[in-house]
């Protein structure tokens, strides 16, 4: 098959166009492993859903699966003797590395430099990990332990046969939401 093959399929693909064919961004002819073949992308502004449903459109007129491997969804079928894949790419997203830590000078371009972003949301801030260390130590003194025995006050982990035991206090619970069902009680000392 040739690309002028290919190109006369497109063309009565865009002049012939079927119900099922849903609105494509871009199409491209390109070669692949010897033979010639047709792609059409849909618009990323699209939206997963409506892509998903747009795709199964067409895979259920051709008898046709869609394949999704996580990042991009597509669905192979043949038109005019051309074989031809609509396929759709989900969006990335990306946050930019600020140039240094939030809370300290810390540069964290290097390679050698560990940081963690605090939250999901664009604009969180970004912060070494010692600084995350310091902030998590003052979290826990401030959190644990407390006048008001609330859970969300201690840093639990399971046991395999006690429960549950705050890292900070040492204090153990059957449930860490109820203080009555305290084991050992936290540590003073």
């Amino acid at each position: 098959m040739s690309a002028l093959t290919v190109a006369a399929a497109l063309d009565a693909l865009l002049t012939e166009t079927p119900s099922w064919l849903p609105d494509v961004r871009s199409w491209e002819i390109a070669e692949d492993g010897g033979n010639w073949v047709l792609s059409g992308g849909l618009a990323d502004d699209l939206g997963e859903a409506k892509a998903a449903h747009a795709l199964g459109l067409v895979a259920g007129e051709h008898g046709a699966d869609v394949s999704d491997d996580g990042r991009r969804m597509a669905v192979p079928f043949v038109w005019h003797d051309t074989r031809v894949q609509l396929w759709y790419f989900r969006p990335v997203l990306r946050w930019v590395v600020p140039e240094r830590c939030a809370t300290c000078p810390t540069k964290l371009g290097p390679p050698d430099v560990r940081f963690v972003k605090l939250g999901e949301e664009r604009g969180a801030a970004v912060v070494c990990i010692p600084c995350r260390d310091r902030m998590h130590a003052v979290w826990v003194a401030d959190t644990c332990p407390v006048s008001e025995d609330r859970a969300e006050h201690h840093w639990w982990f399971s046991l395999p046969d006690d429960g549950w035991k705050c890292t900070v206090c040492r204090s153990v619970r059957r449930d860490p939401s109820d203080p009555a069902t305290t084991v050992r009680a936290a540590v003073t000392a």
